[in-house]
């Protein structure tokens, strides 16, 4: 049996969801399924009651988790552990990235991991979603992190059929709007309401940039842009101040700003409709075999995205 199992366990149990648990583990539907019922199987008795809509633990689940979790940590103890016995001289780790990694708790994960692995220098190399991927193709990094949506046409096949691409998180596009506004009220607002404003955009010349002048044209309209930067307080700012309104991600405004708004409320995210969704990957060349260190780095990715590490106050040996 697969030790790894007992980390699928461990997630399936808290999402009750095998999609969202599928997607937080990196594998698909169907491995995951059979995967449980291996570990079922094997343990001798049902871990789950399933439903049409979701699934819930049994009572031999709810006694077997605790030790589940203690066997997916000890897991990650012991690979750690291994890996900087392993590495006790330097090694080097490329990564090229969109310059956003904080707004998706990226960052704190680059920080744990060399928290834990204090012999391994991360290099990372900041540029847009196309530039990422041609250092990844031309091998100028291992691993690449990534935005990219169903909406940006401008993926090339032949060049993603070359990559790996594993989703880390996911959000959508919102109009960020002045409190005043009057689209402000409404739970959300459609893209060519907005054709008659002046907008506020990342920085021209990027992914997001690009996807938004296409979406707004699909939606009937030439967005009015007076101001791009690759600055988010500043682009707040502009809102704020009722000059214009911006098209950003959802995860732009869950991270801390530092803004003085003088306790006025600064601004108000409506998603906008028809739904634009992107995600960003952690990406790395197909077919050919990662270092020692990127190869443990991905894993270290899907352990923090599975929920498994990431406490702060851990130090794994």
């Amino acid at each position: 049996m697969n030790i790894s199992y007992f980390r699928e366990f461990v997630v399936l149990a808290e999402t009750q969801n095998f999609w969202a648990a599928a997607e937080r583990l990196f594998v698909s539907q169907s491995s995951l399924s059979k995967h449980i019922k291996a570990l079922e199987s094997n343990l001798g008795a049902p871990l789950f009651e399933r439903t049409s809509r979701r699934v819930e633990l049994s009572a031999f689940g709810r006694t077997m988790l605790p030790y589940a979790q203690s066997m997916a940590k000890l897991q990650y103890d012991y690979e750690t552990a291994a890996f900087n016995f392993l590495h006790q001289e330097n090694a080097t780790l490329e990564i090229a990235s969109i310059p956003v990694l904080a707004h998706y708790n990226i960052t704190e994960a680059l920080l744990r991991f060399k928290k834990a692995h204090p012999m391994v220098q991360v290099n990372i190399q900041e540029g847009d979603t196309l530039l990422v991927r041609e250092k990844l193709i031309s091998r100028e990094c291992e691993v690449g992190i990534y935005r990219d949506s169903p909406s940006y046409l401008e993926h090339d096949p032949d060049k993603e059929q070359h990559l790996e691409k594993l989703a880390y998180v996911s959000d959508q596009l919102i109009a960020v709007l002045p409190p005043d506004h009057p689209l402000s009220r409404f739970p959300n607002v459609k893209l060519s309401q907005l054709s008659g404003e002046f907008f506020a955009l990342i920085h021209q010349d990027t992914m997001p940039y690009e996807l938004c002048l296409r979406v707004c044209r699909e939606a009937g309209f030439t967005p009015n842009v007076i101001f791009n930067s690759h600055n988010l307080e500043s682009i707040l700012d502009m809102v704020r101040k009722g000059s214009c309104v911006a098209l950003l991600f959802t995860n732009h405004l869950d991270f801390p700003h530092h803004i003085d708004f003088g306790g006025k409320p600064p601004f108000v995210a409506v998603p906008v409709t028809p739904t634009i969704q992107t995600t960003v990957y952690l990406s790395y060349r197909k077919g050919e075999a990662l270092s020692s260190v990127a190869a443990h780095f991905i894993e270290f990715c899907k352990q923090a995205r599975s929920g498994l590490v990431g406490n702060k106050e851990e130090t794994p040996a």
